[in-house]
């Protein structure tokens, strides 16, 4: 392989390497964001099927 050609193929590489650590940081997130708000719907759902419980 030429100079050039390998120093393209690293480069290729760091640069997919970082586009995929960023989309798997981009997903934790989204899904860290989606498993707080199912967390605070649960909270509120208990709730209130605790006030209703205490009504009968």
């Amino acid at each position: 392989m030429k100079h050039g050609s390998m120093r393209s193929l690293v480069t290729g590489m760091l640069i997919g390497g970082t586009a995929a650590t960023m989309f798997g940081i981009m997903n934790w997130q989204t899904e860290k964001k989606w498993n707080q708000q199912i967390h605070k719907s649960g909270r509120w759902l208990t709730k209130k099927t605790d006030e209703f419980m205490n009504k009968l």
